[in-house]
């Protein structure tokens, strides 16, 4: 199955990937090491392995992927991370271990972790419109909304939408299934009438309803080497231990949508917000 596995993911794209990496996971985690491992059957290694391992797999795994994977490089000492060209430029000119330089190759992709549903933040809908008599009165109000579908990491640069789309996407490699509105842009406009108290400028706000799907980047390994004076090691797992996919806790990917009704309609909650105008603009 391994063979079968890494043949596969040679051929395919970082987005496919991922759902092959996920697969790997539970091979991986049939054994006795992996019974308690993270997302996908990775280990975690934040905390345990030197250095800002949030930020390691973050920048190994933002390195384009060649046709034999992505590569970095750790000093074991100091924790310090290089990627594949910043090791060739600052350390060895050759893609070798050196010291306490370790070097690895193998393969990222992103695996989902949970998932919730909280209300996001709350927007003005309509216009506000005031009363400045001493008098009640009723005016109509015309509201409108959008959904809105987006990403955020917890380590690096803000995420673009179309990387974003390579996860999330079930069209794109994705594996999920939840019900909510990732990229299926829906709209409203509502038209009703509210009263407005004396001297009171009134609008309508919505509060969407909207699910977060958390994803861990992961890593395969496939070699991992080291040399400690006495010639090059090469192993097939991580660090020489008894895992081959790692991954972070601290670094993960949300994407965050709107909810939909089963109607197709933006899911929340509408709300009629009243403001006091200065008593000096109204009429006694």
């Amino acid at each position: 199955m391994r063979t079968a596995f890494k043949a596969s993911l040679k051929k395919t794209t970082l987005a496919v990937a991922s759902t092959a990496l996920a697969l790997a996971g539970v091979i991986a985690g049939s054994g006795s090491a992996q019974a308690a491992a993270g997302p996908g059957g990775a280990t975690n290694i934040r905390g345990v392995d030197p250095g800002d391992t949030d930020s390691m797999i973050e920048r190994l795994c933002g390195q384009e992927t060649s046709l034999t994977g992505v590569y970095g490089a750790l000093n074991v000492r100091t924790g310090e991370f290089k990627t594949h060209d910043e090791y060739l430029r600052d350390v060895v000119g050759l893609w070798l271990p050196a010291g306490d330089w370790e070097i690895f190759r193998g393969w990222c992709g992103n695996v989902h972790a949970s998932t919730w549903s909280i209300k996001g933040d709350t927007v003005r809908t309509s216009p506000w419109i005031g009363n400045r008599g001493s008098e009640g009165d009723k005016e109509t109000f015309v509201s409108s909304y959008g959904t809105k579908t987006f990403a955020k990491k917890s380590v690096g640069a803000n995420i673009s939408l179309s990387a974003a789309k390579s996860i999330f996407s079930g069209s794109a490699g994705g594996s999920f299934t939840y019900e909510w509105g990732w990229e299926k842009e829906s709209r409203f406009e509502r038209r009703s009438e509210k009263s407005i108290p004396p001297c009171t400028q009134v609008a309508v706000t919505w509060t969407p309803y909207q699910r977060v799907v958390r994803v861990n980047p992961i890593f395969y390994v496939e070699d991992y080497q080291w040399n400690k004076g006495d010639g090059d090691v090469t192993v097939h797992s991580w660090r020489g231990r008894d895992y081959r996919t790692i991954y972070s806790y601290g670094y993960y990917i949300d994407g965050i949508s709107d909810k939909l009704l089963p109607n197709g309609q933006p899911d929340g909650r509408e709300d009629k917000v009243e403001e006091k105008l200065d008593p000096k603009t109204c009429t006694d």
